[in-house]
């Protein structure tokens, strides 16, 4: 397997920012997703300069890089009830300053549901929030993950996260595919050779290739078109070991940092075991 390959997954922060970078090691990981704080709490603070420093020069040292934030999941810019979408606003920026306080390259989030709202009203709403993120915090990128599909999520088909990425034109806000999501979604099903050809023409016209920053690969625990968030191991659910090598093989992802959120054959979360697998469908693709 190349080096130039980024496999690695999301590593819990418990015991402070250095610990995710020892859990990369022991799982053998080159690139990680943490939370920059609690991600069932609207409460969030920048770590002081010290920290951020020292884990910086940490995963700088032992060559862990692309790092990823992954914005709280209380998050919902298209929500309708009350204030929620206004304090999601506040919430996302302010993880927007951690990830530049730690030298992430950007912070991954769902969007939300939409509730009653109708799609456009919903993605004008997700439009407007987004620009004002990027205009009160001058730095860091912005990066919208695909949704399952399940109760009005926003975001669960290309054209639509493309909708909201051209009302934007913004360079700061990138794309993260879910595997998981993106099939149980249903927009993700043909792993042949000629249904990924396709699927990456279809991110190409409605996204950008080149707006692919990153990958969440997952397994699927439901079926394809089942609208439901549910994932597991590489190899072990119903997208399978050999499609997922030959996605991630393709020259439309081989190079795109990937991230597992897989339970663990430990049920502990990404493990050493699924990130060797995914590694052994490059060594046996070169």
């Amino acid at each position: 397997m190349s080096t130039q390959h980024r496999i690695g997954g999301h590593v819990s922060t418990q015991g402070g920012f250095l610990a995710a970078l020892d859990a990369a090691g022991r799982i053998g990981a080159n690139t990680i997703q943490i939370f920059g704080a609690n991600p069932v709490q609207w409460r969030a603070q920048v770590p002081d300069e010290d920290t951020a420093m020292r884990f910086k020069d940490e995963a700088r040292s032992r060559g862990i890089e692309p790092i990823f934030l992954h914005a709280p999941y209380l998050i919902n810019l298209a929500s309708e009830k009350g204030n929620l979408a206004a304090m999601s606003k506040t919430l996302l920026a302010k993880h927007l300053e951690i990830g530049n306080a730690l030298g992430a390259f950007g912070v991954i989030f769902h969007i939300g549901s939409r509730g009653d709202r109708s799609e456009k009203n919903a993605e004008q709403m997700v439009v407007e929030s987004l620009d004002a993120i990027t205009r009160d915090v001058s730095d860091g990128r912005l990066i919208i993950e695909n949704s399952a599909g399940a109760g009005n999520l926003v975001g669960d088909t290309l054209e639509e996260i493309g909708s909201i990425l051209l009302g934007l034109n913004n360079s700061r806000i990138g794309f993260c595919l879910d595997t998981a999501h993106a099939f149980a979604a249903g927009i993700l099903t043909d792993f042949s050779v000629g249904g990924l050809d396709a699927f990456a023409e279809k991110i190409d016209r409605h996204i950008g290739l080149s707006k692919l920053w990153a990958i969440h690969l997952n397994d699927s625990k439901v079926p394809a078109g089942s609208n439901k968030d549910r994932h597991e191991n590489i190899g072990e659910g119903f997208i399978g070991g050999e499609a997922l090598g030959r996605f991630v093989t393709h020259p439309a992802f081989s190079q795109v940092p990937l991230l597992l959120e897989v339970p663990g054959f430990d049920d502990a979360g990404p493990d050493k075991k699924n990130i060797d697998i995914v590694k052994s469908f490059f060594v046996r693709n070169e």
